[in-house]
């Protein structure tokens, strides 16, 4: 007789759906991936590609045979366009002055949406993916100043979105709260 296997729990659980999708053939994971996301599999593609780094891009153009030794032109990825579940945090709306620094030259403009994980700042102005960003705002419901680090995640003619390094606790529920309020 077969005796049950224990509990798992949720992270035993997971690990072992990794474990098992990581085991299938390849076209049988694109086949349950176009089963779970159905025909948003270039929407899923798409955002893996923007979150990753420079190199990690250059890699993946190797591996599909496209030469890096040319200059590619620009593409972006108007992110309105991109449904909102498919973003890891929730965006607020805003119009918020920011200052922020990069290579060492210090800039002015506006934070125009915002959530716990970074921040899109219009700009007319060209900023290279991956260069570090020191982010300084107020928060219209926080006396305090934020000043925070992060990259910039992607760039487009419009502006550019940076990702937070790091968010201590206390920012984290302060912005969490600013984008949870109701207008």
């Amino acid at each position: 007789m077969h005796d049950p296997e224990p509990p798992v729990g949720k992270y035993g659980t997971t690990a072992k759906l990794f474990s098992i999708i990581h085991n299938l053939p390849r076209d049988q994971q694109v086949f349950l991936l176009k089963q779970l996301v159905g025909n948003r599999v270039s929407e899923h593609l798409f955002k893996l590609i923007v979150e990753m780094s420079e190199d990690q891009q250059l890699l993946l153009l190797e591996q599909l045979g496209v030469s890096t030794d040319v200059e590619l032109p620009e593409r972006t990825v108007r992110l309105e366009d991109i449904e909102p579940t498919m973003r890891e945090n929730p965006r607020k709306q805003c119009l918020i002055n920011a200052d922020y620094r990069i290579q060492g030259s210090s800039f002015r403009s506006y934070i125009l949406d915002i959530s716990i994980g970074g921040v899109f700042i219009e700009t007319d102005q060209k900023v290279p993916v991956g260069e570090t960003v020191m982010l300084k705002f107020n928060l219209p419901t926080v006396s305090q100043p934020f000043t925070l680090p992060g990259k910039v995640a992607w760039s487009g003619p419009q502006g550019f979105g940076v990702k937070f390094d790091m968010v201590a606790t206390s920012q984290g529920r302060a912005i969490k709260a600013y984008v949870d309020k109701p207008e």
